[in-house]
């Protein structure tokens, strides 16, 4: 499933720094790079939603942007693009784990999150009656 193009990018970052970035890499090598962000999407999105996602929410075509625009930068990656990628990684965790959903996208039946979280109490180790 192809969330971002490279027109997504252009659109999103201008087509200057694609360009820039794209001429200082092999040939083809912003398809791996967009290919690399689809891939690391469904790895978030595989175990809650039936995929392909048809439509695709444009929230998805953001964060596919952040995810390339971070690989694409490279070794010169802006403070404001680590941040987008740190914030991208972010949501889809929070989609992974059920805390945000996405529209027009049909979840499995029955899923849930696999981190569960068990509290149970314990005996205080601090008393009164244990001293003296």
């Amino acid at each position: 499933m192809t969330y971002a193009a490279r027109a997504d990018l252009t659109q999103r970052y201008g087509a200057d720094e694609i360009a820039q970035r794209e001429a200082m890499l092999d040939p083809g090598a912003l398809n791996v790079i967009l290919a690399d962000a689809n891939a690391m999407i469904d790895g978030y999105l595989v175990g809650g939603y039936t995929l392909p996602l048809n439509p695709v929410p444009a929230k998805l075509t953001q964060v596919a942007c952040a995810i390339a625009r971070y690989y694409l930068l490279g070794d010169a990656v802006t403070e404001r693009a680590r941040n987008d990628f740190t914030d991208a990684v972010a949501w889809l965790k929070d989609v992974q784990d059920g805390v945000v959903v996405l529209q027009a996208a049909a979840p499995i039946q029955d899923y849930a999150p696999s981190i569960v979280a068990i509290v149970e109490p314990v005996p205080s180790v601090f008393k009164r009656d244990r001293f003296l």
